[in-house]
């Protein structure tokens, strides 16, 4: 299979990105300076069959769209938007994505459905998409619909060209603050790069979104999320950004994914159904977060509503007849925003954790879409933040249904380990602590297990075992 493309990514080569996969080899064929050049590379299947499909694509099929005036460019919307840009030539796609960048952040909070970018991206032609990879990997790196794999390529690629651009602002005579506004992005950057770095042993990381216009958004993998059984997404509150919080919201993420794995361990002995089951785990800051001047708003909040519904539902259509265990680890103010994306768009879970939360609009558990009722809430001593339903309903309240959680330490009762408390607003995902463990079997669908404040694990009324 030959897939045409213009350039390879400085810091992830195609070889990298697939290598994590771990999946077959196949043969790509890269042009330099108008000559083909054969190399070996891996990648996923599922990307690759989205990538291969058709090779004569759309613009020779029935579904073809005819060009407008580019000056109307900026102007569209939707899957439109996309069909149009996929007529222009790739030096005329990256000068658009340059010239636009205020539209491109616009149509990546205000995108179509994962389902829509799918079936486009399916009906796009070969040299159109490695085009789209190459020209505009901003846009298409963040797109619900395209293959993670994919993603993750474009997404290194765009990291490399924000660093390079800003390498050459460095270089130049400018105004003071826009100097000072090019060091701020480098660093953010940098960050990135650095919780893009696995330790030595762990599996390995992916760049899942990025953006950085703005204060920046970033979510990065841990593990493979094509193909593990369970996936959990880590839901950041206020005063977390990508410059200033990515690095440690990555190394929660892989205390999860360790804890996870060490349970399975534990629990396989005796529980065929974990047999080789394997885990994702997701550092997703894909929102902007409130910082002291706004937090008391909502406004940050349905930002964020609407960016998580549309990571589940590109988890969802991408995994189709695969569906993972999925979960969300819910901070704080993004408690209050996961689940407002819960109740206004439907959008279901197989576990919530909600931790450290500000409240709700929903009246109970049972208000959210989560399978199984399968709605946790964790509340540390301390917590200035918990018990105030500054946004609703309190979800630790009697009323609200949840299934409380221990977050004070003590003894596991099922391995003898001990276990660390949880203190104050930020400590509840400190790896060795209750909580920790406590989430992290609420993600493996484990939730019988977790301990309470009494000390014991209990069975939450209807909980549905991980399918």
């Amino acid at each position: 299979m030959l897939f045409e493309a213009a350039i390879l990514s400085t810091s992830a080569t195609v070889s990298s990105v697939a290598e994590a996969f771990a999946l077959p080899e196949i043969t790509f064929q890269v042009i330099v300076s108008g000559q083909p050049t054969d190399i070996t590379a891996r990648f996923a299947d599922t990307p690759i069959t989205a990538l291969g499909g058709d090779a004569a694509g759309a613009a020779a099929g029935p579904g073809a769209v005819a060009a407008v005036d580019p000056a109307a460019l900026p102007t569209l919307r939707g899957i439109t938007l996309l069909d149009q840009l996929a007529l222009l030539p790739s030096d005329s796609l990256a000068e658009f994505v340059s010239a636009n960048s205020g539209v491109v952040s616009e149509f990546i909070a205000a995108q179509p459905s994962a389902a829509q970018v799918g079936e486009w991206w399916a009906r796009t032609d070969l040299p159109t998409r490695s085009a789209f990879l190459e020209s505009a990997p901003t846009l298409v790196g963040n797109l619900e619909g395209v293959p993670f794999g994919l993603r993750d390529y474009a997404n290194r690629q765009a990291l490399d060209l924000a660093s390079s651009q800003l390498r050459q602002q460095a270089g130049s005579t400018g105004s003071r603050s826009r100097l000072i506004d090019a060091s701020g992005t480098s660093h953010m950057l940098e960050q990135i790069e650095d919780a893009l770095v696995a330790p030595a042993g762990a599996p390995p990381r992916y760049l899942l979104s990025f953006d950085s216009s703005g204060s920046g958004t970033a979510s990065i993998v841990i593990g493979n999320i094509e193909t593990a059984d369970f996936v959990s997404y880590l839901v950041p509150g206020m005063f977390y950004t990508v410059d200033g919080q990515m690095v440690p919201w990555a190394a929660a993420a892989q205390s999860l994914y360790d804890t996870q794995t060490q349970w399975i361990d534990h629990l396989g002995e005796a529980d065929p159904s974990l047999t080789d089951a394997t885990v994702a785990t997701v550092a997703w800051l894909g929102y902007e977060t409130p910082s002291m001047v706004n937090f008391t708003s909502l406004d940050l909040a349905y930002e964020g509503r609407d960016a998580i519904a549309a990571t589940v539902n590109g988890i969802r259509e991408l995994r189709g007849d695969d569906q993972p265990f999925l979960s969300i680890v819910a901070h704080s103010y993004g408690s209050t925003a996961t689940m407002m994306a819960l109740i206004d768009y439907g959008i279901e879970v197989d576990a919530l954790a909600l931790i450290g939360s500000p409240g709700t609009s929903a009246k109970t558990a049972a208000d959210l879409n989560v399978v199984g009722d399968n709605v946790f809430v964790g509340e540390a001593a301390w917590d200035q933040i918990k018990d105030t339903a500054f946004f609703g309903t309190d979800p630790g309240s009697a009323s609200f249904g949840a299934h409380a959680f221990s977050v004070d330490g003590g003894t596991d009762p099922v391995t003898g380990q001990q276990l660390a408390a949880s203190t104050g607003h930020n400590a509840y995902l400190d790896s060795g602590s209750e909580s920790m463990r406590n989430l992290a079997l609420i993600s493996l669908g484990r939730g019988y297990l977790v301990t309470t404040d009494s000390g014991a694990a209990a069975v939450p009324r209807g909980f549905a075992e991980a399918r």
